[in-house]
C-alpha cells in the first residue's frame, strides 16, 4: 500500500493557522486541538505499522517455545534470582495450554526450551517432553539443569530426543559448591556422578557428539575456580563452557565491582582460554557488571599463543586433540537428519536456542520478534528471556472461540513494532551486549557462523 493511499485513508496535518490538527479518516475530516494530537500521532503510527506488509509474516515454520514451565526446584542456589518465587505456591503452565492451545503450533516448532524452575524435578515436565518427542519427534529440546535429579530415565529421554543438555554446576568440589551454591552435603558429588554417567551413556550409544556443556556463575565466592572449572570439563572431553558473572552481586547501576582483583583474574582466565582453545572449545559468557570488556580483550590480544600453551599446558595437552567445533556440529546435524529433527544453524549450535539472527539489508539483526515465544506460567509473554514481562501482554488474550489465534499472536502490534525497531538496529529494553543484538555485517557473520553441515 503506497503512502498516498494511506494518507487518503488516514492522515494528520496542520490547519492553516496551526492551531489545530486536521485528521482525515476514510474521507471524514476531524478538527482537533493540538494538545490532544500526541494520541492521534501514536494511533496513526500504529495504523501504519499494522498495515505495513513488510512487517507481516503469517505463522513462521521455525518457532522456538521458551516455556517458563514450572517453579519447582530441588536446589537452593544462593545466587538464584528466582529463589523467592520457587519457595512460594507451586506454579506450572497449565495442561490445557501445553496439550490443547499450543498443540496446533507444534508442527511449526523447531525448538522447545523448558526453563524457570528445575525441569527434571517436575514429573509433568518429563511427561510433557516424552509426549512431545513421541508425537512431534522433529522438535529439538534444550534444557538447563542442576543435574541433581538427572537420572537414568532422563538419560534415556535425552538420548532418544537428542536433547541439548547444559549442566549448571558452579563448582569444582564439595567445598566450593557449599560456599557458592548450597550448604547441603554431597550435592556436588551427586551432580558430578550424574554428569559422568550420562557421558558414558551417550558414548555407549554412539551419541558422543551430543555430550553436554557445563556452566558456572562466577562471583566473589568462586572467582578462583575458573581455570579448574574448565580443566574439569576438558577432562570430561566437553567442548562448551558458560560463565555468568553474578548480576545480583554487581548490578550495572553500581560504580564498583566487588572483589575487583578476583573478577579481573577470572575474566582474564576465561578470555585467555577462549583464545587458546579457539576452534576446539566454545566459551560463552555474560557480564552484567560495570566493566569495559574491550580493555580486557586488548590485553589478551597481546599475549602469544605459545605463552598461553605453556601457561595452560595441562589443559592444552588434552584439548589440542579435540575435534573442531564445526566438525562436532556436522556430526550432530547428520544425526539430527537421521532422527527427522528440524535442523539448527551453527549460530544456534554454539550460542544456544534463545538467540536467533536473520539478514536485513546486508546486516544481521535479532530474529526473536519473528519466531520466539517466551511464555510464563500465568500466560504472560515476551519475545526473549532478556526482556521484562508486561502483564497486559498475555497469551490468553489471543484465545478466540477456545482456540489460540496464532496469526494474530505473531503479527500483533507489539511484535510488529519490535520488528521495525530491530530492522533499524534499535534494541531498547534489551540486554546490553546481547549476542543477537550486537551489530554485525552479513559477511562478518558468515565468516564466524556461516558453516553449514
Amino acid at each position: 500500500m503506497s503512502n498516498k493511499t494511506l494518507e487518503a485513508i488516514f492522515s494528520v496535518k496542520n490547519n492553516k493557522e496551526k492551531t489545530h490538527k486536521v485528521i482525515t479518516v476514510l474521507g471524514t475530516r476531524i478538527k482537533i486541538k493540538r494538545d490532544d494530537i500526541e494520541k492521534f500521532k501514536e494511533a496513526y503510527e500504529n495504523y501504519k505499522i499494522m498495515h505495513d506488509p513488510s512487517l507481516y509474516i503469517g505463522i513462521p515454520d521455525d518457532i522456538t517455545l521458551q516455556l517458563m514451565f514450572n517453579n519447582d526446584c530441588n536446589c537452593r542456589c544462593k545466587f538464584c534470582s528466582a529463589n523467592n518465587q520457587t519457595r512460594q505456591t507451586r506454579q506450572m503452565i497449565s495442561q490445557d495450554m501445553l496439550y490443547k492451545y499450543l498443540e496446533p503450533l507444534y508442527e511449526k516448532t523447531k525448538t522447545i526450551i523448558p526453563t524457570y524452575g528445575e525441569i527434571t524435578h517436575c514429573k509433568e515436565g518429563y511427561e510433557y517432553l516424552k509426549w512431545i518427542n513421541e508425537h512431534y519427534p522433529h522438535i529439538n529440546f534444550f534444557i538447563e539443569t542442576n543435574g541433581i535429579a538427572f537420572n537414568k530415565r532422563w538419560f534415556e529421554l535425552a538420548a532418544k530426543s537428542l536433547m541439548v543438555v547444559k549442566f549448571s554446576v558452579n563448582a569444582i568440589d564439595e567445598e566450593t559448591f557449599k560456599k557458592t551454591v548450597w550448604e547441603k552435603d554431597r550435592v556436588f558429588t551427586t551432580i558430578k556422578n550424574n554428569i559422568e554417567n550420562y557421558i558414558i551413556y551417550l558414548q555407549e550409544r554412539g551419541l558422543s557428539s551430543f555430550k553436554p556443556s557445563i556452566s558456572s556463575v562466577l562471583n566473589s565466592t568462586n572467582y578462583h575456580i575458573a581455570r579448574d572449572f574448565v580443566k574439569m570439563g576438558i577432562n570430561w572431553n566437553l567442548q562448551s563452557f558458560g560463565f555468568y558473572f553474578d548480576h545480583r552481586e554487581n548490578p550495572l547501576k553500581n560504580t564498583y565491582i566487588k572483589d575487583k582483583s578476583g573478577f579481573d583474574e577470572a575474566l582474564m582466565t576465561v578470555l585467555e582460554l577462549e583464545k587458546l582453545l579457539k576452534g576446539k572449545v566454545y566459551f560463552y559468557f555474560r557480564i552484567f557488571m560495570p566493566a569495559n570488556l574491550s580493555e580486557y580483550e586488548k590485553k589478551v590480544e597481546k599475549i602469544s599463543i605459545e605463552s598461553l600453551q605453556e601457561k595452560y599446558a595441562d589443559i592444552w595437552a588434552i584439548a589440542k586433540n579435540f575435534k573442531d567445533i564445526k566438525e562436532l556440529y556436522n556430526e550432530r546435524t547428520q544425526i539430527r537428519k537421521k532422527y527427522g529433527k528440524k535442523l539448527l544453524t551453527y549460530f544456534e549450535h554454539v550460542e544456544g536456542a534463545c538467540w536467533h539472527k536473520r539478514e536485513y539489508k546486508g546486516r544481521m539483526i535479532c530474529e526473536n520478534p519473528w519466531n520466539h515465544i517466551r511464555l510464563y506460567t500465568d500466560g504472560m509473554m515476551e519475545v526473549c528471556a532478556w526482556r521484562p514481562f508486561k502483564k497486559v501482554y498475555n497469551i490468553k488474550n489471543y484465545i478466540k472461540n477456545d482456540k489460540l489465534d496464532f496469526n494474530l499472536l505473531f503479527n500483533d502490534l507489539h511484535r510488529r513494532k519490535l520488528r521495525k525497531e530491530y530492522m533499524s538496529e534499535k534494541y531498547e529494553g534489551c540486554m546490553k551486549n546481547c549476542v543477537s543484538a550486537r551489530p554485525i555485517s552479513k559477511e562478518e557473520f558468515d565468516r564466524k557462523y556461516g558453516f553449514e553441515a
